[in-house]
């Protein structure tokens, strides 16, 4: 316990190193990209104006603390509100595409895997290279296609935008399946294939045939001894293959108008809103960094040759 405890420490500490960083390259951002010299004097008033750069900074250090992000350059709200009102898209999309590509990928990779030669085999190996090799862009505008086909046939239940879980249950899952299937289908096929990479090479290790010579059941096998030790690189590829959905998140975001902090930042960083365009940086950071964080933590559960010290 006393070392899980210290390993949390350091890594809660280096999250809070990473902010930090960010937060400077944030203000250096602000002080000299502004657009336009009204944003300048717009940015200089919100960090204070006449102080110095140092005090500024100390000023935005302050206010981040409180939860104070600084207010939008065009359009006059709270950066805070914007992103609370971005939040439910953005985790919506990211929770199901997760989902959607971890399930995916493992029952993709384990037919591949024990079933070698059939034609569950030969589908999902397509399926998985076609995940692979179709941009997210050019799936979610295929997707978009294909909602606006269907509604046009009248199944409005497919349709662009966000509706919230509490407001229509049925109609939030109908707008953000196809979102989900445009941010999964690449980390699906990555994770299927090390799936698949993984069974193959633990199915000789001698723990397996000890098994088998037990008379244990092959589900048995599977799923307790052969399962367990393939899944691990999947574990560790999971906090980088959550920051590449939430990249993607923000091509899908736009394209499907979920009014997420993709779209919050595209539409922002069109308009030179800096001050929105820094809010989502900094949430973005945190979000995958509290993931590796709890990737760090399962896949030291799952092996005990790995010590959190």
């Amino acid at each position: 316990m006393a070392g899980f405890g210290r390993f949390l420490l350091r890594r809660l500490l280096g999250i809070i190193v990473l902010v930090w960083a960010i937060t400077a390259a944030a203000f250096v951002l602000l002080r000299v990209g502004p657009p336009s010299p009204g944003m300048q004097m717009e940015i200089s008033q919100q960090l204070g104006a006449g102080e110095s750069a140092t005090w500024q900074y100390v000023h935005y250090l302050q206010r981040l603390l409180h939860g104070n992000l600084g207010v939008s350059l065009t359009e006059g709200v709270p950066v805070d509100s914007i992103l609370r009102n971005a939040l439910a898209p953005t985790l919506s999309l990211m929770i199901g595409g997760m989902v959607l590509w971890l399930t995916a990928g493992l029952a993709a990779g384990m037919v591949s895997a024990l079933r070698p030669g059939s034609a569950a085999d030969r589908v999902a190996t397509s399926g998985v290279l076609t995940g692979l090799a179709v941009p997210t862009f050019l799936l979610a505008l295929l997707l978009l296609w294909l909602s606006s086909r269907l509604g046009e046939a009248g199944n409005l239940w497919f349709q662009p935008g966000y509706v919230p879980i509490s407001h229509s249950p049925g109609q939030w899952l109908g707008r953000m399946i196809l979102p989900w299937i445009a941010v999964a289908a690449g980390q699906a096929g990555v994770t299927a294939r090390l799936v698949r990479a993984g069974i193959l090479e633990v199915m000789g290790e001698d723990y397996v045939r000890t098994a088998r010579g037990k008379g244990l059941a092959e589900r048995r096998v599977v799923w307790f001894h052969v399962l367990r030790a393939a899944i691990l690189p999947v574990v560790s590829s999971i906090g980088v293959g959550f920051a590449a959905i939430l990249g993607a998140a923000a091509i899908v975001d736009q394209v499907f108008a979920l009014g997420g902090l993709g779209q919050a930042f595209l539409v922002a960083a069109k308009a030179g809103d800096l001050m929105v365009v820094m809010g989502t940086t900094i949430a973005v950071v945190i979000l995958i960094a509290v993931v590796n964080l709890i990737t760090d933590v399962c896949y030291a559960l799952l092996n005990p040759q790995i010590r959190l010290t």
